[in-house]
């Protein structure tokens, strides 16, 4: 009987752990703010998916790194901060980013018509906002 019992509570727990690790990273989408300039859930939900996995400080992309640093950005004075916002609407908007070359090694990388629309419209807004 307790053969029965055992190999279900051993295949749900493996489906627990699988569901839990399949990435190895902990998203957590919660809207991030610094005098003037703030990060709405659904941006950053883009950004953590999207981006920041080569714009970050750690990242292994040096040329990504020193373009666009996320964990920077909120730390920069206003005019630098609305420079990178208008670069990150102008590179979504001309599909410059994610790079062709990591799309066609991670398709799932790609953009989506209203992710495009969703970050390039907060960055344009963003942007504008921190002088008013």
């Amino acid at each position: 009987m307790k053969k029965y019992l055992i190999i279900p509570l051993a295949l749900f727990a493996a489906i627990l752990f699988l569901n839990f690790n399949t990435t190895g990273k902990v998203q957590t989408y919660t809207s991030v703010t610094s005098p003037g300039l703030t990060i709405p859930d659904d941006v950053q939900k883009i950004i953590d998916n999207h981006c920041y996995d080569c714009h970050n400080a750690n990242s292994e992309s040096e040329k990504g790194k020193k373009k666009l640093d996320f964990d920077k950005l909120l730390k920069l004075k206003k005019s630098k901060q609305a420079g990178k916002l208008s670069k990150i609407a102008d590179v979504v908007k001309e599909d410059e980013m994610p790079p062709a070359k990591i799309i066609e090694k991670y398709p799932e990388m790609a953009l989506s018509a209203e992710q495009k629309t969703t970050i390039t419209k907060w960055a344009e807004d963003a942007a504008n906002s921190l002088f008013n």
